[in-house]
């Protein structure tokens, strides 16, 4: 079984090796839009934001989501004014706003708040969907939100979610101690992680989800635990695309200083989600 593993796990690194080489090779040579040229009655965005220490690969992130069998109607990029160098957008992602990509920058940095915040307000009444800026994405990835989305509309969509657990009714489990989901039906338990993209309907979150004071005093850290809040205070479910969460290949070396490190291993996911739960009193939802 050991041996079986570490043949599949071999297998997959030399597959995202492959892909980063084709998408690479996409980079330079494309030429073909990457989104959708028939405007849809409700818009369908990819939002995400990067910074510095991820430029040299957000490119590949945004070329797979070029490369989809159901392209969004805007894919936006949100960039921080004070970590550019001089102002200069990197080439190779510069490039891409021939073939549809909108570079917004935007004058303060609320990390990785940005790929979301931002989209909300202007773009109040489309469906979202926020990416991870070191994933490569499957070419099925929008497909499978999008479908599952058609079927439970006013639920939130994702590949991957925790199952939130509570310990008593003033008390949550701890995050490590939250399993996998338990079903594939809508539920207020389930909890989506970023990293496997999340499709927002429009009007899913609460309008306090714009509240930048208080996002940046519960939640400084912790935009999916923010936003899941705010789906809860919405009374919105979240359902997942399958029976499992899937799990996407990340770049190789992009994840030396990712922020989940902070947050799982120094215990910043229990306290934030302490904060948020406690302040809005959501511990009812969770069954």
């Amino acid at each position: 079984m050991e041996i079986k593993s570490r043949l599949i796990n071999k297998m997959n690194r030399l597959k995202n090796k492959l892909e980063v080489v084709k998408y690479r090779l996409y980079n330079l040579v494309k030429r073909s839009s990457g989104v959708n040229f028939y405007s849809r009655n409700q818009p369908l965005i990819v939002s995400l934001t990067t910074y510095p220490k991820r430029f040299n690969i957000v490119y590949l992130t945004i070329e797979s989501l070029m490369n989809q069998t159901i392209k969004p109607d805007k894919i936006i990029l949100w960039l921080a004014k004070d970590e550019l160098n001089e102002g200069k957008i990197p080439q190779k992602i510069f490039k891409l706003k021939s073939r549809g990509l909108e570079i917004r920058i935007v004058n303060e940095n609320l990390r990785s708040y940005k790929k979301l915040i931002y989209t909300i307000k202007e773009f109040k009444e489309s469906n979202i969907i926020t990416c991870d800026d070191d994933v490569i994405y499957p070419k099925f990835f929008i497909e499978g939100l999008y479908s599952k989305f058609k079927e439970f509309p006013n639920a939130i969509i994702a590949y991957r979610c925790a199952f939130m657990k509570k310990v008593n009714d003033h008390q949550l489990e701890t995050y490590l101690n939250w399993g996998p989901p338990e079903n594939n039906q809508p539920s207020f338990n389930l909890f989506p992680t970023g990293v496997g993209g999340i499709l927002y309907p429009s009007n899913s979150l609460h309008n306090k989800v714009l509240d930048k004071e208080l996002f940046l005093n519960l939640s400084p850290i912790g935009d999916d635990i923010w936003f899941k809040a705010m789906a809860l205070l919405n009374n919105t479910k979240t359902v997942m695309v399958n029976e499992k969460s899937t799990e996407f290949p990340t770049i190789q070396g992009s994840q030396d200083d990712a922020l989940w490190h902070v947050n799982v291993n120094e215990y910043k996911n229990d306290e934030q989600i302490r904060n948020v739960f406690n302040y809005f009193k959501l511990f009812k939802y969770i069954q």
